[in-house]
């Protein structure tokens, strides 16, 4: 067996080829040529050029003075004048009472004044002939609205007692 190159390996007798590894460069963008960027650096030469001319004739036009008012300012009265009476804030309304119902239904979901008191989590309610089960509890919705409002959900009936077309 004589001496083996770097790359090559003794296998079965014979030596064997080591595939090559590849290196893999990043492809860079060509550099743009210098052609493509002079016509874009004249124009901005020619608009700069045209700024400062006008800057030189802003910076030559003489300045008027505003107009004075012709007509003088009447001194200030000796007497201060009353003030008017401030209104009073208008009464706040009765504090409501009552609670709201979150009614869901397939156009969405509908809001429903009720006016007595705050039904129990759990409980179950009968609106439009429908019974509706209280989820949760939560303030209004209604911006300084201070009443409480249930979360309810339809109750469904019983399985024996439903039928297809519920």
């Amino acid at each position: 067996m004589g001496k083996l190159s770097p790359g090559r390996r003794e296998a079965g007798g014979g030596e064997a080829k080591v595939p090559e590894l590849r290196i893999w460069r990043r492809r860079t963008k060509p550099p743009q040529s210098p052609t493509v960027a002079l016509p874009s650096l004249d124009r901005l030469a020619g608009l700069i050029e045209r700024v400062v001319e006008l800057v030189d004739e802003v910076a030559s036009t003489p300045q008027t003075p505003p107009p004075q008012a012709t007509a003088p300012i009447p001194p200030p009265p000796a007497e201060p004048q009353p003030q008017p009476q401030l209104e009073a804030a208008p009464p706040k309304p009765a504090v409501e009472t009552g609670w709201l119902a979150f009614v869901p239904s397939p156009q969405g979901y509908a809001l429903v004044p009720r006016p007595d008191s705050l039904p129990e989590l759990g409980a179950v309610l009968e609106l439009d002939g429908a019974a509706f089960r209280v989820l949760r509890h939560a303030p209004s919705p209604l911006p300084g609205d201070r009443r409480r409002c249930a979360v309810i959900a339809r109750e469904e009936p019983p399985e024996a007692d439903r039928s297809f077309d519920a």
